[in-house]
């Protein structure tokens, strides 16, 4: 899924703050929209190597607000 999209859905049915579901995690891409937009969330995700990648970019992402 396309961050940018995620960003919109999540901006047109949440409030910032609000927390967000994603019990198929994947590679995180709606988990780092949330992070984007102001919202908290959790994620599942089954597959280890799946979870890695999600962290990784999770990481990424919040180190790049600074930068």
């Amino acid at each position: 899924k396309s961050i940018e999209l995620m960003k919109y859905l999540i901006k047109m049915i949440t409030k910032e703050k609000q927390i967000i579901l994603d019990p198929f995690s994947g590679s995180g891409s709606t988990l780092i929209a949330c992070q984007r937009t102001g919202r908290n969330f959790i994620g599942f995700e089954i597959s280890k190597e799946y979870c890695d990648i999600a962290n990784d970019r999770l990481k990424q992402n919040n180190l790049q607000k600074y930068l």
